[in-house]
């Protein structure tokens, strides 16, 4: 996206993986849950599948709501606030809730072909540092200098990063890699 300055601008975006996950952890608390009866369980689950249809089309409020109206109509059985479902739950809708400025309609953008997840960049990061991180390797990262990597990359991606930010870096990495904080170590 352009500024009308001519200026890209990034939007951040919840993960939805993340937010799928949540979903799941709640969905699979109502198959366990001793305060649901069996043939309710597939009432709750169905909530839960409706919850998680509205963030995928962009009604997070709406998904809280819901969250919210099916939490306190479990809060009435007996032994509920201490099931798991009750934390998954909680903690679902709180994500949503906080996070809310951060939702988009994942459906429009998958059909678009814009990202919904960054699983593709986290597995490649991921691949980059295990493989330079290896013990065979001839040029392998320290455990410090790849930290020290990772938060500049991060602060060239925000465009935060500065003559300042490397040298505090700088700093910190010298003084862990001194003599006498490896005889210390």
């Amino acid at each position: 996206m352009t500024t009308p300055g001519g200026i890209w601008v990034t939007a951040r975006v919840l993960d939805w993986f993340h937010i799928a996950m949540k979903f799941k952890a709640a969905k699979n608390s109502v198959l366990g849950s001793q305060t649901i009866e069996p043939e309710e369980r597939i009432a709750v689950e169905t909530e839960i599948d409706h919850a998680k249809w509205l963030v995928w089309h962009g009604k997070g409020r709406q998904s809280v709501f819901r969250i919210k109206a099916l939490d306190a109509t479990l809060l009435a059985r007996e032994g509920y606030e201490h099931s798991t479902l009750y934390w998954n739950l909680r903690r679902l809708y709180f994500y949503i809730e906080h996070n809310a400025g951060k939702l988009v309609n994942y459906g429009m953008r998958y059909h678009k072909g814009l990202p919904i997840s960054s699983s593709i960049a986290e597995s490649a990061v991921n691949l980059v540092v295990s493989h330079r991180m290896a013990k065979k390797q001839q040029m392998r990262w320290t455990d410090e200098g790849a930290h020290c990597l990772a938060q500049v990359r991060v602060a060239v991606l925000n465009k935060e990063f500065s003559v300042k930010k490397l040298a505090g870096l700088t700093k910190t990495f010298v003084a862990a890699n001194s003599p006498s904080a490896r005889r210390a170590a």
